[in-house]
Parts: C-alpha cells; structure tokens; sequence
C-alpha cells in the first residue's frame, strides 16, 4: 500500500463526508446496526471466499452483497410491520431510509477497497 493510495482514501472519506453533510444532517445517514451487518458480513466474506482477488477486494466484493441482503432483509421486514398494513408512510419513509442504507454502506465501503488495492 503506498502513500498516495491512501492519501486518495481520506481525500475520498473526507469527500463523502462533506457531501453527505452538504445535502442533509449528516446523522440520517448514520446507523450503527447497518454499518455492522455490512461490514462483519464483508470481513466473513473476504475470509472465506476463494480466488485470486486479494483480501482487499473480496472484502468489498462481499460488503455489496452484504448491503444487499441486509436491503432485503430490511425490505422484508417492513413488508411484515403493522405499519406497512396500516399505510403510515411516516413510518413507512424512516424505514425505507434505513433499511437502503446497507446498500450505501456496501458500495461505499466497495470503492474504498478499490482505492486501496
């Protein structure tokens, strides 16, 4: 890993930070449950898959899938609440925001292994 590779890392989580601060309160996008499932699955994912991607790349690989599946997860979920049978889509709207939020952590965290590998 080399100087520059990660200067470019900061440079970009500096860069998404300020963005995200920029169009809204940076705290909707913050949610400790999503970013667990995301990374815990990507690092099971990168120690247990096989092939010839480095450690760094499986890791993003599997934190997309992971953004995914807890996406669906997420999805499924408000299928089944009472506020999905009721139609208040002011629960409805918070629920949604959260449960894409995987995806978001997946693809972020995808192209920061990029940068770095």
């Amino acid at each position: 890993m080399t100087t520059t590779k990660i200067v470019c890392t900061v440079i970009y989580i500096i860069f998404i930070a300020v963005t995200l601060n920029a169009v809204g309160n940076i705290k909707q996008y913050i949610d400790l449950n999503s970013a667990i499932v995301v990374v815990v699955l990507g690092i099971l994912f990168a120690v247990a898959a096989k092939g010839d991607e480095s450690t760094i790349q499986k890791l993003g690989n599997g934190a997309v899938r992971a953004g995914w599946l807890g996406s669906i997860i997420g999805i499924v979920n408000i299928f089944g609440s009472e506020g999905f049978a009721a139609g208040d889509l002011s629960i409805l709207g918070a629920a949604l925001a959260v449960c894409s939020l995987t995806v978001l952590y997946g693809y972020l965290l995808k192209l920061g292994t990029m940068m770095l590998d």
